[in-house]
């Protein structure tokens, strides 16, 4: 059951109580004056009638109080007067019927009894009594002793109460549904333009936050209790947000610290080996040339192999350095056309032992640039020797470079395209990452592409990779054009 439909069958049921509260209250107030109004009429009545009987039966003439008798009888509201002597007996009455009976009923004042109004709700009538006092004018007919000679009763009838009680409570009742309906419209207008609206906004932003969406804000612009309730909501979304951020920032951390851990452990992994192999080729030369060596070419072959080893080793520590490092790069002017083709011949054997066809393709009028041409070769002898080992079994690289105008100005860009087994998804946003490697333990350390993305950012540019598993990878260099 919706809010709304809550707030108006409650509000409603209080107005249903009120009402029948004030219908029983306004009935019992309307029948007390009604029973009120009747009594006071046939106490009028009966002072008319005493005042008019008066002289009349002090006079002894009985057929002017019988006259005066039905001429007050002639009242439609009148039932009927009657005169009864101490001992009850009726004399005088509207209604011959009554004359001689005694009627008079235990409310009169014999043996001190009291004067209150009988009420009759079967006849729907009230009678009221009035003593007949001894005059000085009655002494002729009644003893002097005798203080109430009789009694003046008159009943009067009072209107149906039933109906008039009925009546009002139909008035009531569709009052009651008339006011009924008119106030649930008007809470359902009130509670939707005024009150559904903001709730249904605020349900909205808690139905976004629980999907996650930490952004959603609630209006908060009034300062009623919903307005504090989306101020109140606001603060803990915010809190939330910051928590949430603390938490994932956390847990990037302790994912960057893991696959630091993980890089750390297989380029030590891969830097022993890289420095193990060699020293025991040279420690096998030393023990070779200790124990002497009579023959000059093979001690000179034993003196080149330890002159490699130191080489190698010498550039698996120059790696470390440039990644601890940033070498800041000596700008010259610099021929790229040259540079790539010069890349190309120091490969140029493994090329052909690898069985790789290499197909340049460059434009004619490429600019200089000004660039590191040392660093510069490192990158591209990186990303040519992982295009190598991308393709094990053979296969072609594609070189070209060419000019590109950006947003940020004029570049020149060098494709280099192999069609090796690819880069899965997962590992493509990783590559640059310092340390982090695919090949075998041994085969590399994870650091020329690392190396390679530092010293292209250091001139200004951006190298770019797209990979597709089983049909190769295509890397974008792109050095920006300078111009002095």
């Amino acid at each position: 059951m919706s809010l709304r439909l809550k707030m108006i069958l409650g509000i409603g049921t209080v107005l249903v109580l009120v009402v029948l509260v004030y219908a029983i209250v306004a009935s019992s107030s309307r029948t007390n004056y009604l029973l009120s109004m009747t009594r006071h009429e046939a106490d009028l009545v009966a002072a008319v009638a005493d005042r008019a009987l008066s002289n009349a039966m002090e006079e002894g003439e009985q057929q002017v109080v019988q006259a005066i008798l039905r001429r007050l009888g002639q009242h439609p509201d009148v039932v009927g007067i009657r005169i009864m002597d101490a001992k009850g007996i009726t004399r005088y009455s509207t209604r011959p019927a009554d004359l001689g009976q005694t009627l008079m009923p235990r409310e009169l004042p014999i043996e001190g009894g009291g004067l209150e109004p009988v009420w009759d709700f079967h006849e729907q009538t009230v009678g009221v009594f009035r003593p007949v006092l001894n005059g000085p004018t009655c002494t002729r007919c009644h003893p002097k002793g005798q203080d109430i000679l009789g009694f003046l009763n008159v009943q009067v009838a009072f209107p149906v109460i039933e109906g008039e009680t009925r009546q009002q409570w139909t008035v009531m009742v569709f009052a009651g549904i008339a006011g009924l309906f008119a106030s649930g419209g008007l809470i359902w207008l009130l509670f939707t333009f005024v009150v559904g609206r903001r709730l249904d906004a605020l349900v909205q932003a808690m139905s976004r936050v629980e999907a996650g969406d930490l952004t959603a804000q609630a209006v908060a612009d009034d300062q009623d209790e919903l307005g504090r309730l989306g101020a109140t909501f606001n603060a803990m979304v915010v809190r939330l947000a910051d928590a949430r951020h603390q938490l994932e920032d956390r847990h990037a951390e302790q994912i960057r610290r893991a696959e630091h851990l993980a890089s750390l452990g297989k380029m030590a992994a891969g830097i022993a080996h890289e420095i193990n192999n060699p020293i025991a080729g040279m420690l096998n030369c030393v023990r070779s040339l200790l124990r002497g060596v009579r023959d000059e070419g093979q001690r000179i072959q034993y003196l080149e192999m330890l002159h490699e080893g130191l080489g190698r080793i010498g550039r698996t520590v120059g790696q470390l350095l440039n990644v601890a490092r940033e070498a800041k790069p000596q700008l010259t002017r610099t021929d790229l056309r040259a540079l790539l083709q010069h890349c190309l011949h120091l490969l140029e054997q493994d090329l052909a032992a690898r069985r790789v066809i290499c197909s340049p393709s460059q434009d004619s009028n490429l600019p200089a640039i000004l660039a590191d041409p040392y660093q510069l070769e490192q990158v591209f002898l990186n990303i040519l020797k992982n295009a190598m080992d991308a393709m094990p079994e053979g296969g072609t690289i594609t070189v070209s470079a060419s000019l590109r105008e950006r947003e940020a100005g004029s570049f020149l860009e060098v494709e280099i395209a192999d069609t090796g087994i690819g880069i899965p998804r997962e590992n493509l946003s990783r590559i640059f990452d310092p340390f982090f490697t695919t090949k075998e333990v041994g085969k590399g350390t994870g650091l020329g592409l690392s190396v390679s993305y530092g010293n292209v950012r250091a001139h200004g540019g951006y190298i770019e990779v797209r990979s597709e598993v089983g049909k190769g990878s295509r890397f974008t260099v792109g050095l920006p054009v300078r111009e002095g």
